[in-house]
């Protein structure tokens, strides 16, 4: 299925009415101010958010940036739409020509952009190899948007929160479908249904939601299943079946921003008016009313758990961040003081200097291994700890920002200078902090 099939600009024995008719009657409801009005609690101010429509949802966007290539850190739509554009530079200059090294940091920083580094940035190392190559060709796939592609059905594919928005900048009049965009959408999907008197949401507007990440302290998690009573949507499964619901969505809301006929959305004239639509599904999806269903519902119990990858093989397994810890899928704890300790014996003994691996259980409590990562996180739990343990963590610490790696060296890995004080003893609990509220905002 293209496009216009499913749209309906094309007549096939695949296309439904229903797809169309929604989109009219979108594009006739982009300025409706009490339709879509809505409101919720921020969970990290505790302020009230609210707004009157779309549009004045838009003019509401806030997100917190530290900032792009010329950019200086912001929050509102205009300044988030500088350092996309500024991204969206850098990753089109990494892919033409192929520049895997200019790539992975171009993808890294869309990821630090998103609060999404988490999972992704070790994914990108893991992958650098080949990985332009894999962007470049991954974006003419969707900017073809053929749904039966070989790429976009591949069990392989990588596409997830974090990589909507590196392709978002990639391909035209693609959206970033994220938890909150999808929760949005199926809200409005709702509302359509009902106004219309149908008996539940049709399956071609059956956009997936997906729940959002709550840290330790979440008293009232958030709800992103836009689902009610008669009205049902299923849960979005990263890979293939994200990238597909991207593109559905990108095509309705770009349509209906063109048969608006002028009298669509704009808010702000230096950002597109697809990107502003997209705001405003951002911020309205934060928190959706529940309509009775209960929490447990909302949030499974495995969608608090981050998926990343081991320093030494890429072997997956899945991590959560408390605020005493870093705890693996499993019952592995790495305590907060033990991180501090390894870190600290690693910048005594190696500065910024790179330092290797080296976690090799037997060298390492032998005494006959080089100093690195898996030698001083023997020595911070007072060698009782098990040095290969110290590859998942590696990889934890780089995915949050406390350590940096090139891939391809032996001496690969070092202490991220700039996440920490030029002066004074290293400590991590500033970047536990930052990723506990992110999961407020996400």
């Amino acid at each position: 299925m293209h496009r216009d099939q499913y749209l309906g600009t094309t007549p096939s024995t695949t296309t439904s009415p229903v797809v169309g008719d929604f989109v009219d009657w979108l594009a006739k409801n982009l300025g409706n101010t009490s339709l879509f009005a809505h409101e919720y609690t921020d969970r990290r101010s505790g302020n009230r958010w609210k707004c009157q429509g779309l549009q004045d949802a838009c003019a509401r966007y806030q997100w917190r940036h530290k900032g792009a290539p010329g950019v200086a850190p912001g929050a509102d739509l205009a300044s988030n739409g500088e350092a996309l554009d500024a991204l969206g530079a850098a990753l089109r200059s990494s892919l033409d020509p192929a520049n895997d090294q200019a790539a992975f940091s171009a993808a890294a920083d869309v990821m630090t952009w998103g609060g999404v580094q988490a999972g992704n940035i070790r994914w990108l190392s893991v992958n650098m190899k080949n990985l332009a190559r894999t962007l470049a060709s991954t974006a003419a796939a969707l900017t073809r948007g053929d749904l039966a592609a070989q790429i976009l059905v591949s069990n392989d594919l990588r596409f997830n929160a974090g990589m909507t928005k590196v392709y978002s900048l990639l391909v035209k009049d693609f959206i970033i479908y994220d938890s909150r965009v999808a929760a949005a959408l199926g809200w409005i999907v709702v509302k359509y249904c009902k106004e219309k008197q149908l008996s539940g949401v049709p399956a071609e507007l059956a956009f997936p939601w997906a729940p959002s990440k709550e840290g330790p302290r979440a008293k009232s998690p958030k709800n992103r299943n836009p689902g009610q009573a008669g009205f049902s949507f299923p849960r979005l499964i990263a890979g293939a079946h994200h990238a597909e619901w991207n593109l559905k969505a990108s095509w309705i809301l770009a349509a209906a921003l063109e048969r608006a006929a002028g009298s669509g959305f704009s808010v702000y004239s230096a950002v597109p008016a697809l990107r502003q639509l997209e705001a405003a599904l951002f911020m309205i999806g934060y928190d959706l009313p529940r309509d009775g269903s209960d929490v447990e519902a909302v949030l499974a119990p495995d969608d608090s758990w981050t998926e990343c990858y081991t320093a030494a093989r890429g072997n997956k397994f899945h991590y959560r961040i408390d605020d005493d810890a870093i705890r693996l899928h499993g019952g592995r704890r790495y305590p907060i003081d033990v991180i501090n300790k390894m870190l600290n014996i690693l910048w005594e003994v190696s500065g910024s200097t790179p330092f290797p691996l080296a976690n090799s259980a037997t060298k390492v409590r032998a005494g006959e291994s080089a100093s690195g990562i898996g030698t001083a996180y023997y020595e911070a739990t007072g060698k009782k700890g098990n040095p290969p343990d110290a590859s998942a963590l590696a990889a934890v610490l780089q995915d949050i920002g406390a350590l940096r790696c090139t891939p391809g060296r032996r001496a690969a890995w070092s202490i991220n200078t700039e996440a920490f004080p030029r002066e004074g003893m290293i400590d991590v609990t500033a970047l536990i902090t930052r990723e506990i509220e992110l999961l407020e905002d996400l």
